[in-house]
């Protein structure tokens, strides 16, 4: 097992999806969760949903990859 960081998207408080991306270190994770939190909100029907990221410490298999 290694230390990875995931970062973990959300749309409107509700997960956007199973694939998760893996960063070597905290600073890429934070880079892409600041850029893709900062994007215009969603307009779904009548209601605006935001888009909002952030970064989590794992523990991840040996054969993951690391970005």
């Amino acid at each position: 097992m290694k230390v990875g960081f995931a970062i973990l998207c959300f749309l409107n408080g509700f997960s956007s999806g199973t694939n998760q991306v893996f960063f070597s270190n905290m600073h890429n994770c934070l880079y892409f969760s600041k850029f893709l939190s900062k994007q215009k909100s969603v307009k779904i029907g009548n209601e605006d949903k935001q888009f909002s990221c952030y970064c989590k410490m794992v523990m991840v298999n040996e054969k993951v990859r690391l970005y």
